[in-house]
């Protein structure tokens, strides 16, 4: 991922302070962004810009417009020739009121962003500036919607059989998905992997066993269950490395218990820990959710992919629930143990209680209207189990009865991704760079 930091001056307002802004502005991404592309003074003339932007190594992925002082839209106008690609407009405050006006940035911002939305090219504002806690966070979530935005633009999805009957949100229109989100869809047969899986070695399967025995509290490694299902996790990594696959949606119930004599739960637990974010039931647009909401970490950390099950208004909480989850996303105080499927008593599956700590939802929706991101933020409680299985409540501001009426009407899907850390500004502005919308649940109005 390239972004370039170009910052803009004329140079007949305050040089000066205009230098000394830079200089802290330029210190202030380099924290967030380390490998950031900077030149190593203001760009005063659109020769200027002209000049750096040919030295770029890389095409931008996202471009940093800083207005140091007012301009016009000649700098702006040379990069809309170039470039479509997600930009993040700063601007100067003015230093004080009466005589000079020092630098007069935010009509520069203004006429910039005049310039951009006449060319319905995407972008987000942000006055002040990025040495502050306030600023450097908008960065933060710039990044994040950036790296996210990439992401789902380069998925490949791995989509292992038919959802099952009944779960018609789980499909796809594969045509708008690709023009949409640029996924590209992959398909398994999951009664091959189920073959593939019988013929694996113990050497084979050893990695994937190991992991689940040192990750899996009370995992006994010398169950045939246990064995099974480090054979399906080895034949998966195949696939993923084979097609480079950046999630998948498989197809679980009935064929695991019935054709594998397994539980799915421990597989998609280990395989989401690993990173390769997995959903149920064949859920296509789960699995893009968690991809995309996984991707505003850094690829960093894991998603969850929950039911929503309870509503609980004395506490003003959703409860989360599926039969699996990423093993580190359990509260220490109820980690991720070996279990057996609640409703078919066969394992390997994994209870445990997510652990606290703020959160953001999102659900990668379709219906006849065509795509929209909905999201919603709120607080992972400490809480023990509440059901067999991976679960946890999370408080929310809206109250849970206009949440519910927001959910049910808006034709939101049952599953739910969810993410650790307040991602908000980051979905609105993804929804931004995909000319998607989005709803946020939470708002009331």
């Amino acid at each position: 991922m390239t972004i370039v930091y170009l910052p803009v001056v004329r140079r007949k307002f305050d040089a000066e302070l205009a230098q000394q802004r830079f200089t802290a502005t330029q210190a202030a991404l380099q924290l967030v962004i380390p490998d950031l592309v900077s030149p190593a003074a203001p760009l005063g003339e659109p020769a200027e810009l002209l000049a750096f932007i040919e030295t770029l190594d890389q095409e931008p992925t996202a471009l940093i417009v800083q207005q140091l002082t007012f301009t016009g839209q000649e700098f702006i106008d040379e990069l809309i020739s170039r470039y479509a690609v997600p930009v993040l407009l700063l601007a100067e405050e003015e230093p004080s009121v009466h005589g000079w006006l020092h630098l007069n940035a935010l009509t520069g911002l203004l006429s910039t962003a005049n310039a951009l939305h006449t060319h319905g090219l995407p972008y987000q504002q942000y006055l002040g500036g990025v040495d502050t806690p306030q600023g450097a966070q908008v960065v933060r979530q710039f990044v994040s919607s950036v790296q996210a935005y990439q992401a789902v633009h380069h998925l490949t999805l791995g989509v292992v059989s038919d959802h099952p009957t009944g779960f018609d949100f789980s499909g796809t229109v594969p045509r708008a998905l690709t023009q949409t989100f640029g996924v590209q869809l992959k398909h398994y047969s999951i009664d091959q992997a189920f073959a593939a899986a019988e013929q694996l070695a113990p050497v084979d399967y050893a990695p994937q066993l190991e992991y689940a025995r040192q990750h899996l509290h009370g995992l006994d490694a010398e169950d045939p269950r246990a064995i099974k299902m480090a054979q399906y996790l080895t034949v998966m990594h195949q696939k993923i490395d084979q097609d480079h696959l950046g999630a998948l949606a498989s197809r679980c119930w009935p064929d695991f218990f019935d054709k594998f004599d397994s539980a799915p739960g421990g597989v998609f637990s280990q395989l989401t820990a690993q990173l390769t974010p997995v959903a149920e039931e064949g859920d296509i647009h789960g699995a893009v959710s968690m991809a995309v909401i996984q991707a505003l970490t850094g690829n960093t950390a894991p998603a969850f992919l929950g039911d929503v099950t309870r509503l609980d208004p004395t506490d003003n909480t959703v409860t989360l629930w599926h039969d699996y989850g990423a093993y580190q996303l359990c509260n220490p105080d109820y980690p991720a143990t070996a279990g057996v499927h609640p409703n078919r008593h066969v394992g390997v599956s994994v209870d445990g209680a997510l652990k606290p700590g703020p959160v953001t939802l999102l659900r990668v929706h379709w219906d006849q209207q065509g795509y929209r991101l909905l999201s919603l933020t709120g607080q992972a409680l400490a809480v023990e189990p509440q059901f067999n299985g991976v679960s946890g409540k999370v408080q929310v501001t809206l109250p849970v009865t206009q949440l519910l009426d927001r959910l049910a009407q808006s034709g939101a899907e049952s599953h739910f991704a969810l993410i650790y850390g307040d991602y908000a500004p980051a979905v609105t502005w993804l929804g931004r760079w995909l000319g998607v919308p989005v709803t946020t649940l939470d708002q009331e109005g």
